[in-house]
């Protein structure tokens, strides 16, 4: 006979319901780690697609990541003059309005440096990369562009030739792929209301396609030293040069230390508020049956038999929360603003949290059934 099975059958209104709470407590933190890696995949899914070995930026920002990077185009000659360079590439990146079927959606531009960049890394879900220079576009999914919508930004018309899935921003905003020319024009157009009052008051209009890319992004070629050419590039004086990981580290470690921070904090607030459920409940259910187990010793039971009991109830509510936690996650992921990125090892890591927060919550229990006297059976 199975005593912790035999107990929970006697309160098994009040176990389930804590349960529930357990597991939804154990859901929401899943979804807030979720939610923190789907925010990096995210926001590193540009590094990591560019495929660059080095990130050419303005002298003394961090990144187009991280603050405004402007350099002037020429930056992209003086790179490929470089021995050690294969291939360089423009990039600018900027936020933009639009409307779509009457919505408006607010989306980070991207400009890829066609024909070397067509944008063939991107994760299409529909249509084809980049074959022009001008006028196509790739947008995400999110925005609620097709194959064929024509998207218009400034003066400049766009035909939406792929849709891409999950190619998103940190802030969660879509992004839209386009030429690097057409970028340009987008970022120079200037509503006509603005030229004409430049003009009455006698304003100079400087022209802004001299120094409004964000980046080059270098390649260097098979055997290269890396450092030797990073330096060399920083040497210039007007710019400086990032590796990809220097160029995530930032981005991580900067914009999104603080968002990590806080959602740390409150995983870790609602796993101690678990485990002090799962204390209190099973306190509750020893203080219940401290006439039993004072007959359980009475009649010779050894204290491992106790232990053991509540430990299986611990063990039990919390295997039957994480089970309705893990249950629910994909169920209810679809309807987060934000994707949730969670793996096997997340899984597996939240299980062996659980399993400590279950031994852990066991103790007070415990200790209040050790402290009971076999001659309480005759009070």
């Amino acid at each position: 006979m199975n005593l912790a099975i035999k107990d929970i059958r006697a309160g098994l209104f009040r176990f389930t319901l804590t349960c529930v709470g357990i597991g939804l407590m154990l859901m929401t933190s899943l979804a807030m780690t979720g939610l923190y890696q789907g925010i990096v995949a995210d926001a590193l899914s540009i590094i990591d697609h560019a495929h660059a070995d080095l990130w050419v930026i303005e002298a003394g920002t961090e990144g187009p990541f991280a603050e405004s990077s402007l350099i002037d185009r020429s930056v992209l000659s003086r790179s490929l003059a470089l021995q050690d360079v294969a291939t360089a590439r423009q990039f600018t990146l900027q936020s933009e309005r639009f409307s779509v079927h009457g919505k408006t959606v607010r989306a980070s531009l991207v400009g890829l440096d066609y024909p070397t960049d067509t944008g063939s890394t991107i994760p299409l879900s529909a249509g084809r990369h980049l074959r022009a220079g001008r006028n196509e576009a790739i947008a995400d999914q999110s925005t609620g562009l097709h194959t064929g919508d024509t998207l218009r930004l400034g003066t400049t018309d766009l035909t939406v030739v792929g849709v891409a899935k999950n190619y998103q921003d940190y802030n969660g905003n879509p992004m839209v792929a386009v030429s690097v020319n057409d970028a340009l024009d987008i970022q120079a157009h200037r509503p006509e209301e603005s030229v004409y009052i430049s003009r009455d008051t006698g304003r100079v209009q400087v022209p802004s396609k001299t120094a409004n890319i964000a980046a080059v992004l270098l390649t260097l070629v098979p055997g290269a030293n890396l450092q030797q050419v990073q330096q060399q590039i920083n040497r210039w004086g007007d710019v400086i040069a990032l590796t990809s990981e220097q160029e995530r580290e930032v981005f991580l470690y900067g914009r999104l230390e603080r968002l990590r921070g806080q959602i740390v904090l409150f995983t870790a607030i609602l796993l101690v508020v678990t485990a002090v459920v799962i204390a209190v409940t099973l306190y509750t259910m020893t203080l219940e049956k401290l006439h039993e187990i004072a007959l359980l010793k009475l009649i010779g039971a050894r204290n491992r038999v106790i232990i053991s009991m509540i430990l299986q109830q611990s063990i039990a509510l919390g295997a039957l929360g994480y089970t309705m936690a893990a249950v629910l996650i994909p169920v209810v992921s679809p309807f987060f603003p934000r994707r949730l990125v969670l793996t096997l090892n997340d899984y597996l890591l939240f299980a062996v949290i659980v399993l400590l927060l279950c031994i852990v919550g066991a103790l007070l229990g415990i200790r209040r059934a050790m402290q009971v006297e076999a001659r309480e059976v005759l009070s």
